[in-house]
């Protein structure tokens, strides 16, 4: 993120992770809201590698299924939203107002690094590399808790692996009712904040990496497992697997 402090990026990032307390956040985080399905650690892994193959079918259904086209058509709705510009312009004053909090002078950089949304279209680019979309919940989520994995254990998930936590945040998402009915301004919300998690977290990692500053990377590290537990995952201790996330 060229043209903004450096030092910033990781005030920004910090702010991030602590953004865990949105109504769409509480639906998922089994710390949070226990009775909604005990989040992604709680719901898939607490149940075993069974109940991820019970959800395997649901997750080709929702990616578009010939079988079934109504059903796919269906869950297929219950995943993604229609992107409002209203949310998406307030989402991008917001960060911007959150990056540059703690220096004002900072802010035209901010505002000239977000122009045009283009951290959501870097993110687009990502997704899209992987045969992913932004406009899928379930796959912004697992993005994150990818990129997340990577950054914590300073390790590059294989596409099996990063096929599996799809598969696994599919499962989750399409076999609990809350989730599926969250609002889709929430799911904008929620999904578009995660996009610039992502891409904050990335640009920290790089920047770190680059700098062979330990203390930052060590930041930058603790952030990413932070955000991961958000969603119920110990990234920092679970093991990532060709089926996904397991316990130790």
């Amino acid at each position: 993120m060229h043209g903004v402090p450096r030092r910033s990026v990781y005030v920004v990032l910090a702010a991030l992770v602590c953004l865990g307390g949105s109504p769409a956040h509480a639906q998922w985080s089994g710390s949070t809201t226990t009775g909604v399905g005990g989040g992604v650690g709680a719901t898939s892994l607490g149940q075993g590698n069974a109940a991820l193959g019970r959800n395997a079918p649901r997750d080709r259904a929702a990616r578009g299924s010939d079988a079934h086209p109504p059903v796919a058509r269906r869950k297929a709705a219950e995943l993604t939203y229609a992107p409002d510009p209203r949310i998406t312009e307030k989402i991008r004053v917001s960060m911007i107002d959150l990056a540059s909090a703690s220096d004002p002078a900072s802010r035209p950089g901010w505002e000239k690094v977000m122009a045009d949304d283009a951290v959501l279209r870097d993110f687009d680019r990502l997704m899209a590399a992987q045969g992913y979309s932004r406009l899928n919940l379930a796959d912004d989520v697992a993005t994150l808790l990818a990129i997340c994995w990577e950054i914590a254990n300073d390790r590059k998930a294989s596409d099996a692996q990063i096929h599996a936590i799809h598969t696994q945040t599919h499962g989750i998402v399409l076999t609990n009712p809350a989730l599926r009915a969250l609002p889709e301004p929430e799911r904008q919300t929620m999904a578009e904040t995660i996009a610039y998690q992502v891409l904050f977290m990335s640009s920290a990692k790089r920047d770190a990496d680059r700098s062979g500053d330990s203390q930052r990377l060590a930041e930058v590290r603790e952030s990413a497992a932070k955000a991961a537990r958000q969603y119920g995952i110990d990234v920092a201790h679970m093991q990532l697997t060709e089926e996904g996330f397991r316990k130790p």
